[in-house]
């Protein structure tokens, strides 16, 4: 089922071969693995409540969820839930996804620069700053915009979509929120030399560059590593929680990380605490906000309710709501009540420019009226 290909970029490392018919067995193998500590009895066996919507008074709704948080030593710190949970960081893998880039020698070969680093590691609200950087990323490599395999996706800043309706300008694939991903994908592709067309197979030398990247960094093997189609078509990994937290908390210290990978982490780091609009957008992005504190902190989000932190202690935090948080409400309560319960967050930090987030965020109808909120449950106010 397997076959073993030796990489381009770091040729010590061989991985396997996987292709997205594996996901469904590996899903249904994970299932029943009782013995290796991940989730027994399916995912909700995984999580706890955190967090609440009420109406009237009582609680009407229950997010559950699982977060991991690792020490400077990769010990994990402190968990609810199942610090070994095995799940999708969807967007919260990207910065780790661009390694292979930057140290395979992509920003001398290119010329990149730091803004163009953080919108490769990005979710990008398709504003102009947003596609202006990936196009310019494109001409850098000699790849037209035609070469995204991302697809055309409306811009997830609202003004930004306003803004082209008003235009009267349709989307494009430089829109779509994993255009900068896609970017840094295609001038992986160049680096290695290889073909651009079909650069989202898993078995294109670009992909499996990456994956023997995140193997190594984050020290899983293939029994660890499932493996299925984002929503933007590139391969997406499965990853125990307490792994992602590893993988920030070095790409918040990149000290900590072996030397390989040390110089790709710190300027993918410093790129996206430099640039966090470019990472998320103006307004409105958790990940985006938690950046602009100036704490030290890494952060990325990731969709279905995913969230990542890293801080230049060494620590790392990943926490993922177990529902995918469909109505956008639980995850950034969730989220800075997590860092603030971690003390890398102050009271200030949450009255002031996370306010939108958290503790509580009030519910309302379509009239305006208050009917009820949002709050941490008891596992994030340390009950």
């Amino acid at each position: 089922m397997s076959t073993f290909v030796r990489g381009r970029c770091w040729p010590t490392i061989r991985i396997v071969r996987m292709t997205g018919a594996h996901l469904c067995a590996w899903t249904r193998s994970v299932a029943g693995r009782a013995s290796t500590g991940r989730v027994e009895a399916g995912m909700w066996a995984a999580g706890v409540p955190l967090v609440e919507t009420t109406r009237g008074g009582c609680v009407e709704s229950v997010h559950y969820g699982a977060i991991a948080v690792v020490d400077a030593q990769r010990g994990v710190k402190w968990s609810v839930g199942h610090a070994s949970l095995m799940t999708f960081p969807r967007s919260s893998l990207k910065p780790l996804q661009l390694l292979a880039l930057v140290a395979g020698g992509g920003i001398e070969r290119f010329g990149l620069q730091p803004d163009e680093l953080a919108v490769m590691a990005g979710s990008h609200g398709g504003e102009p700053m947003h596609v202006d950087r990936v196009l310019g990323i494109l001409q850098k490599i000699d790849a037209p915009p035609s070469a995204l395999a991302c697809g055309v996706g409306t811009p997830l800043d609202s003004a930004a979509a306003a803004e082209l309706m008003r235009a009267g300008s349709a989307a494009t694939v430089l829109h779509n929120n994993c255009s900068g991903k896609h970017a840094g994908m295609l001038a992986l592709a160049r680096l290695l030399e290889a073909p651009l067309e079909r650069y989202i197979d898993p078995d294109h030398p670009a992909q499996i560059a990456i994956r023997e990247c995140l193997m190594d960094l984050l020290q899983v093997d293939a029994a660890e590593l499932g493996v299925g189609i984002d929503g933007c078509s590139a391969p997406a990994y499965a990853l125990p929680l307490r792994k992602m937290a590893r993988g920030f908390a070095m790409l918040g210290d990149p000290p900590a990380a072996s030397e390989r990978w040390r110089a790709g982490l710190e300027a993918i780091g410093s790129a996206m605490r430099r640039h966090p609009e470019l990472v998320g957008g103006s307004h409105g992005r958790v990940d985006t906000e938690l950046m602009r504190l100036g704490r030290g902190l890494v952060a990325k989000s990731g969709a279905e309710g995913y969230f990542c932190v890293g801080r230049a202690d060494g620590s790392g935090l990943a926490l993922k709501i177990l529902d995918g948080d469909p109505g956008a409400r639980a995850r950034g309560v969730a989220t800075v009540m997590a860092v603030r319960r971690m003390d890398w967050i102050d009271d200030t930090d949450l009255a002031g420019r996370l306010s939108a987030f958290g503790p509580r965020q009030p519910i309302r109808n379509l009239a305006g009226r208050h009917t009820g909120e949002v709050r941490p449950a008891a596992a994030l106010l340390g009950g």
